[in-house]
């Protein structure tokens, strides 16, 4: 990573703003010591912090703006004689953008407003069209995973249920439980309903987008984690029919043979993930895999009021992907704090992201974790080679923390980068 700052060998900066409670966290790595040569001080501005120390000076800016009359206390007696330091100021809350400022709401990559219409999707890695220009109409969200069960929740329990005349004194349906369903179901909110990719409509949910295949170009389909051997989709349909493997087959580009996302055989829908294709958006940006991971757990959280996830590797990935010699661990994320922004030496900006523990599991180990009465982990499934690239961004965002605060009862600590659609200097 390369430095935005005038940073020197003499010390690396690391600073964090904590929304939740507006104070801005300031750690600085000596190469030596503290001494009487080792100062600190805050910009009038309150945005940049500037340390000396041996002849040598350090900068750095801060992820949010300091409180006006903010100031950074010389280095103490307790703190002379360290390596490591570190001050708290208030932060100023009038500067925080309103995404920040209201915890509840995040900005989901490539949400439908986001899409331009008529956008084609491109892959990533070639640039191959899979998804022609003009074939989608329009782009609409897909809805949280549990909604079949929250409308049916409200169906059943709305405030005039009791008065419908065909209950009883006790609130009790005299009609059957079939008939319920049924009629659940006509109305398309039933427990069993599902999404239908349709022709023309662009799916978008957290990770991925949703197309029908008759959008689709340039694909090809295979059972395995490779292109290898990749058939038509009509075969697989015919395959699983017959009794074939009941998994989704992956989805791979024609042209390069990227894998892209995944083919829903009974539906006949095509899967393609955010961070592996491209397509015009109004923000401009495209997302990475770790900001699709990071609005998947903060969404995974809201829903169980859990912070604990279990990214696995889905189904032949788990086996490493065949002439690579890579296996692919599951990984297991302890989510500490979804709503900080950090800038730091090592990055060339201030990164809103996710603060959390992380560490490598075998498979088996997240197997018989998922399969015990008290897991408190929600699983998330990715492909093996995402896997790995997020577990590269992990390992690299906790060489970025001061040296005391990078590991915590054998997990390691790190930074999921978030999508932010207000763009690198939105902190700044």
């Amino acid at each position: 990573m390369s430095s935005s700052s005038s940073s020197s060998s003499a010390c690396a900066l690391y600073a964090e703003l904590l929304v939740n409670i507006r104070q801005i966290s300031i750690a600085a790595s000596l190469d030596s010591p503290s001494d009487a040569s080792t100062q600190v001080s805050l910009s009038a501005d309150g945005r940049t912090v500037h340390l000396a120390h041996r002849g040598q000076t350090s900068r750095l800016i801060l992820p949010g703006k300091a409180a006006l009359g903010g100031t950074l206390l010389p280095v103490q007696d307790r703190q002379k004689g360290t390596a490591s330091l570190s001050w708290r100021l208030a932060a100023d809350g009038a500067a925080l953008p309103p995404s920040q400022r209201q915890a509840a709401v995040e900005d989901v990559p490539w949400s439908a407003t986001d899409l331009a219409p008529t956008s084609g999707v491109a892959c990533r890695h070639c640039g191959a069209d899979v998804v022609p220009g003009g074939s989608v109409k329009a782009w609409k969200d897909l809805p949280s995973e549990n909604w079949a069960e929250m409308m049916e929740f409200w169906h059943c329990h709305k405030p005039d249920h009791h008065h419908h005349p065909h209950h009883d004194g006790n609130g009790n349906s005299k009609d059957s439980a079939k008939a319920d369903e049924k009629s659940l179901a006509s109305r398309g909110y039933g427990a069993s309903s599902a999404i239908q990719a349709q022709k023309g409509v662009g799916f978008v949910d957290l990770t991925s987008l949703l197309f029908a295949e008759t959008d689709c170009r340039n694909l090809t389909f295979s059972w395995s984690s490779h292109a290898q051997g990749a058939s038509e989709s009509q075969a697989l349909v015919a395959s699983a029919s017959s009794g074939g493997p009941s998994r989704n087959p992956n989805v791979f580009c024609s042209s390069c043979h990227a894998q892209l996302g995944l083919f829903n055989v009974r539906a006949s829908a095509v899967t393609l993930l955010k961070w592996q294709v491209l397509c015009r958006s109004a923000s401009g940006s495209v997302p990475t895999a770790p900001e699709c991971l990071a609005a998947s757990l903060i969404a995974s959280a809201a829903r169980s009021g859990s912070s604990k996830s279990l990214v696995t590797p889905l189904p032949d990935a788990a086996r490493g992907d065949p002439g690579k010699g890579a296996e692919t661990d599951a990984l297991h994320i302890w989510m500490l704090n979804s709503g900080i922004v950090f800038s730091s030496s090592g990055v060339p900006r201030c990164v809103p992201a996710i603060k959390l523990l992380f560490r490598a599991v075998s498979v088996e180990e997240a197997d018989k974790m998922l399969a015990g009465l008290t897991c408190d982990s929600h699983e998330i499934s990715l492909p093996g080679g995402t896997i790995r690239q997020i577990l590269q961004h992990l390992q690299e965002s906790t060489t970025l923390l001061p040296p005391g605060e990078r590991t915590f009862q054998g997990w390691n600590v790190g930074l999921l980068s978030k999508w932010n659609v207000d763009g690198p200097s939105a902190t700044n």
